[in-house]
């Protein structure tokens, strides 16, 4: 509160006139008692009276005025103006008095202005703390509120996550976990239904995996627009929202949100949904599809509802991501038994009949030639070559080692193939062995033992040589396989990759870690080197 008085003109003369009035109304009244009483504390309290309201100046101007009246109007036997000196120390008693009164009027008004300015900016301060811990309660209701819900969402996270462990040890098929899942969500979201959908990644259709509805799996519903043209997702814009902000998005009345298609909000509309969630589905930050979980009543979704979706969609995904991995795992099996096989038949069934074919070229010459003999043996040859590789592809059928390598060392069955190979044939052969045989791991040998009679098949049927010649080395780090033919070669680069033949070397030798390099130049010949090293002794 402001004591200080008005600066207005008006206010200035009241005040002024007021102090004039105060001082007149004291001589009024001390004027007839002037020779009864002690008129000063009259004069006193108009001096007070005119300092407390209207400041120092009329103050100062009342006690000029009574100082005056006291010394020239109520002077006895008789007023007079005259003045004497035996007046003055009253005067000055009382004009001291007065500047006291004065002084401690001001000071007292000021002291009060002082308590009034504290308790206000006491009372400022007791609202700004008040507000303050009016806040500081509310935040930490708040945050109670929030603990509370994390608290809720930790515990539906640990209860979808036991029920997960239960389902996986006692349901071996994914889609029937990939079902539990989805019945979790409905069940801790109170939904009507609980869709699946995913993508193709070869044409980006959507597909309807899996739908629950309670605690059933029912039909793929042909009805709904997705499942009748997998390709109109692309147009709906709800969907693309979900794609574009790799968000949950919200649809909280079915009948009135402008982004679901006609035929879309109809069929929904007919199953009785309301509102519902749609939340996405990442495998390595791409949205491969999403769940669709619809409610029958209306509402607003809360943000740990959506929250706690989107947290079991991830364990959904998991799932879906690891059925598929499981899948593409056994196709990727299958691909490669199947390659075993064509290459295991190739290796058997493929060269045994170019050694038989080679020995009836050669018995037919004999028969030619009129030598009954010799096209005897090479008939007989070639009926050793064909039960020697029907053996074989019973042995490939199940994996087992080549024939070759039970019956001898590997140096030895890979002189054996060669010879028995190219017995009876104007092809000269010439096998060399150097350094001292070491013990190779099983797969080490069948390999090596494989590219050999490889090179040698394709030497008969493409190359025609007169000259093969092998040479087995082993050297101190590594063995060395060099195969050569002295035939009509052909352009390295240019060789199909895609041929059974030296894909197959290719694949062996990559099983093993060897290197396999292929030299040849037309009219030339051709020369296979494969260098394995030796592997470190387990243990």
């Amino acid at each position: 509160m402001n004591l200080s008085p008005p600066s207005g003109g008006v206010a200035v003369i009241s005040r002024y006139g007021a102090a004039v009035l105060l001082a007149g109304a004291a001589v009024a009244i001390s004027y007839p008692f002037r020779g009864h009483l002690y008129t000063t504390p009259l004069f006193f309290a108009a001096v007070f009276i005119s300092c407390w309201y209207g400041g120092i100046g009329p103050a100062v101007l009342t006690t000029i005025a009574s100082t005056a009246a006291i010394h020239f109007l109520l002077r006895l036997p008789r007023p007079g103006f005259t003045p004497e000196v035996h007046d003055l120390p009253r005067l000055a008693e009382f004009v001291f008095m007065a500047a006291v009164a004065i002084y401690l009027v001001r000071a007292r008004m000021r002291s009060e202005q002082s308590v009034r300015q504290a308790r206000d900016q006491l009372e400022i301060k007791v609202n700004e703390r008040t507000a303050d811990l009016q806040r500081e309660v509310a935040e930490r209701r708040r945050a109670e509120q929030a603990a509370q819900t994390a608290a809720q969402m930790a515990q539906s996270h640990v209860d979808m996550l036991l029920h997960s462990v239960d389902v996986l040890a006692t349901e071996a098929a994914p889609a029937t976990f990939i079902g539990e899942m989805l019945r979790t969500i409905g069940h801790h979201l109170h939904a009507q239904q609980v869709r699946l959908w995913l993508r193709s990644q070869e044409d980006d259709s959507l597909h309807l995996r899996i739908a629950i509805e309670g605690e059933q799996q029912i039909g793929l519903e042909p009805n709904h627009p997705f499942v009748r043209d997998p390709q109109s997702w692309h147009n709906s814009p709800l969907i693309q929202e979900m794609l574009f902000t790799k968000a949950p998005v919200v649809c909280e009345d079915v009948a009135r949100d402008a982004r679901l298609a006609p035929d879309h909000r109809d069929y929904l509309t007919n199953q009785g949904c309301k509102r519902f969630l749609v939340i996405p589905m990442f495998v390595l930050g791409e949205v491969r599809g999403f769940i669709a979980i619809q409610h029958a009543e209306r509402g607003m979704y809360r943000a740990e509802e959506i929250e706690l979706a989107q947290a079991l969609a991830h364990h959904v995904m998991f799932a879906t991501h690891g059925q598929d991995l499981s899948e593409q795992r056994r196709q990727g099996a299958i691909l490669k038994e199947r390659t075993r096989m064509a290459r295991d038949i190739h290796d058997t069934l493929a060269q045994g009949f170019t050694g038989v074919i080679v020995q009836m070229e050669a018995a037919e010459e004999a028969l030619l030639e009129e030598d009954p003999e010799h096209a005897v043996r090479h008939v007989r040859r070639a009926r050793d070559i064909a039960r020697e590789s029907l053996g074989e592809a019973r042995r490939s059928v199940h994996a087992l080692r080549p024939q070759a390598l039970d019956k001898a060392g590997f140096a030895d069955a890979l002189r054996n193939v060669i010879q028995n190979r190219t017995a009876g044939t104007s092809l000269r052969t010439d096998f060399h062995l150097d350094g001292e045989p070491r013990h190779l791991p099983a797969n080490v040998e069948e390999c090596l033992l494989r590219i050999g009679q490889e090179a040698l098949s394709n030497a008969l049927k493409h190359a025609h040589p007169t000259e093969f010649q092998a040479r087995l080395a082993f050297d101190s780090n590594a063995v060395r396989l060099e195969l050569y033919d002295n035939g009509k070669g052909f352009v390295v680069d240019r060789v199909n990759d895609g041929g059974i033949g030296l894909l197959g070397m290719k694949e062996r030798a990559e099983q093993i870690g060897a290197t396999l390099k292929i030299s040849s130049e037309p009219g030339v010949g051709t020369k296979i080197t494969a260098i394995s090293p030796y592997q470190p002794a387990a243990g």
